[in-house]
């Protein structure tokens, strides 16, 4: 019986000193990637054109069990759509332009990491795969027409909100240090155009960030 009672015990600080050493570790990481962005419209006949850009992330993640993390990034990214203004140099021409929005946003994501565990270092923090979902929040920081460098920013609301989301896997590389591919992806909920309706006109379209995808590539340091 006290053979029984001491194998217990010892099993249990076995347990609590595993538990211990894994639970609570953070990664830190830096990538970047290819933006696709777009605007869309509720109103109708009006077309707006995809636009192609960047972004920069920094990101940091705090481990509360093996499959279950807690995710903030910063992230410079650029957004807009692509379209046409009016030639300064021809009497009714056009000329086809991007209008670049760039944002600093902020996602809040929950984590959830599955795949094998493997891994050199002690961390448990090694499955590949994970998936992330939450809110994330956006500061206009510029808004600038690439061909003739007009800003337009006054007439744009200074933040926007929506869903961020991603999906990606991770390569070991050293003992802390791992590289990430994944997709990247937000959508907007809020109307980003400033202009409010008025009793003479009452059906001012709203403007909303639709669709941001981007493929993202990075490194990840683990520290525990």
């Amino acid at each position: 019986m006290k053979k029984i009672l001491l194998s217990i015990i010892v099993a249990s600080l076995g347990l609590l000193n595993t538990t211990a050493q894994n639970y609570g570790e953070f990664q830190f990481g830096l990538g970047g990637g290819i933006n696709f962005s777009s605007i869309t419209s509720d109103e109708d006949g009006v077309e707006i054109g995809s636009l192609s850009s960047f972004n920069i992330a920094f990101s940091t993640e705090y481990y509360v069990h093996n499959r279950l993390g807690i995710k903030a990034k910063i992230i410079f990214d650029n957004k807009g759509w692509g379209g046409e203004i009016l030639d300064p140099d021809a009497i009714l021409e056009t000329i086809k332009t991007d209008f670049n929005l760039t944002y600093i946003t902020v996602p809040l994501m929950a984590s959830l990491h599955f795949g094998s565990i493997q891994s050199r270092a002690k961390s448990f923090v090694t499955r590949p795969w994970y998936l992330s979902l939450g809110p994330y929040v956006g500061f206009l920081a510029k808004a600038e027409e690439s061909e003739l460098g007009i800003d337009f920013k006054e007439p744009l609301k200074s933040i926007d909100f929506g869903a961020a989301f991603n999906f990606g896997i991770r390569f070991e590389v050293a003992q802390f240090t791992k590289l990430y591919v994944e997709y990247d992806g937000q959508y907007g909920f809020a109307d980003i155009s400033a202009g409010t309706a008025t009793a003479a006109n009452l059906n001012t379209p709203s403007f909303k960030n639709g669709l941001r995808s981007s493929v993202n590539l990075g490194v990840l340091l683990s520290f525990y």
